[in-house]
């Protein structure tokens, strides 16, 4: 047993060891919402409200959480969520959660921003590499990003679609953890308070280089994590024009991320993506947005089967995973859980995380009485506590 381990047996445990670990200003940006940070609440809230509803006398002996996505099987029903700033949370960390999702036989998703080559996580991610874009104004830059990460093996291209404009993260302004970053005195003054972080993450950096940069970004748009980078989160002109030349162009599995819209889903059908993820950005994107769960089952009925739902925002337990696959979605993507793993013990870590919800799905498995992930549907939610699904 790992050291890591043996200090943390679920996901919060593992939380408070990345934020002891961590300085403030990056521990706000993974961890804090927008606005009001009510939605991050909400969205935890929402799942933990929802109650299976257990069956027993049931043979569950040869119990198997694998399923088949986009054409892979998998042990698991999860996916690694993009996720920023994993290289500021551990040396290389990108690195780390990617190769910790391939020895867990299940695929991550590498993000626009990445400060890791598209070819070196395609060296870890060896259980599924996806990708997930933003697109710029300059769409011509984009596309460029888009055929790089195909030339390298990505498998499955994720759109997001829920940024048109920079959230209004205010934390992250004053301690200078915006876009780009800037360094000022409380950014400076968090660092120096986590000295064994700095050491092991900023110093090693700069004895090996430097800090990483954007790497997969075009000469035009710039790398440096500070400074001044010529983009925003997402450009204001996104539509569903630019998902058909996404069609067009992207020869693998298209999935659109954001969606939480029953109407938009509908849509999204006649635009020939595979796959929609029930998403609010984990809450970090819109403060008056709905829990994701919320909506899933309108998603997934509104669907009927003609393309992969996906869901995204707010698990923290394996039966949280069960939860969403009851509902209807295939699998669930994490974001938090693995960063919290990489930030506490690197790759050990970021693996520990995905074991944990591992065992929690494969003990909620047991508890409502099936074998297969297949077999869940809503009978088994308890109906009073889930209005709408």
């Amino acid at each position: 047993m790992t050291d890591i381990s043996r200090r943390a047996h679920n996901i919060a445990q593992m939380r408070d060891l990345a934020r002891r670990r961590l300085p403030r200003a990056i521990w706000e940006f993974i961890e804090r919402g927008t606005e009001d940070d009510l939605l991050i609440n909400r969205n935890v809230a929402a799942l933990q409200a929802l109650q299976l509803l257990p069956r027993t006398l049931r043979d569950v002996s040869q119990r198997s959480s694998e399923i088949e996505l986009f054409g892979r099987k998998q042990p698991l029903p999860l996916v690694i969520a993009p996720t920023g700033v994993s290289d500021l949370l551990w040396y290389r960390g990108e690195r780390a959660i990617a190769s910790a999702a391939a020895s867990t036989g299940i695929p991550f998703t590498q993000t626009t921003s990445s400060t890791t080559s598209f070819a070196d996580i395609a060296q870890c991610a060896t259980s599924g590499h996806w990708m997930q874009m933003y697109l710029w104004e300059r769409r011509d830059l984009s596309w460029r990003v888009v055929d790089a990460a195909a030339e390298n093996g990505a498998e499955v291209l994720v759109l997001t679609v829920d940024t048109p404009m920079w959230p209004l993260r205010e934390f992250n302004k004053r301690a200078g953890m915006g876009n780009p970053v800037r360094i000022n005195r409380t950014l400076v003054s968090d660092f120096v308070k986590r000295p064994a972080w700095f050491a092991s993450v900023i110093a090693r950096y700069y004895l090996h280089g430097g800090l990483p940069q954007f790497a997969n970004y075009p000469p035009e748009v710039g790398g440096k994590l500070t400074g001044t980078v010529s983009r925003v989160a997402n450009s204001a002109s996104v539509s569903w024009q630019d998902v058909d030349e996404l069609r067009r162009r992207w020869k693998g599995k298209l999935v659109i991320k954001g969606v939480l819209s029953a109407e938009d889903a509908r849509i999204a059908l006649d635009h020939g993506v595979d796959g929609i993820a029930v998403s609010n950005h984990g809450g970090r994107n819109f403060d008056s947005s709905p829990p994701a769960i919320d909506v899933l089952a309108d998603i997934v009925d509104a669907v009927q089967g003609r393309a992969t739902v996906l869901f995204d925002s707010g698990v923290r337990r394996g039966a949280d995973v069960v939860k969403a696959l009851a509902i209807g979605a295939k699998a669930v993507l994490i974001g938090r859980a693995t960063l919290y793993g990489c930030a506490a013990g690197g790759q050990a870590g970021a693996r520990h995380a995905i074991d944990l919800l591992a065992d929690e799905i494969d003990v909620a498995m047991a508890m409502v009485g099936v074998n297969r992930l297949d077999e869940l549907d809503r009978s088994y939610l308890m109906p009073e506590t889930c209005q709408g699904v």
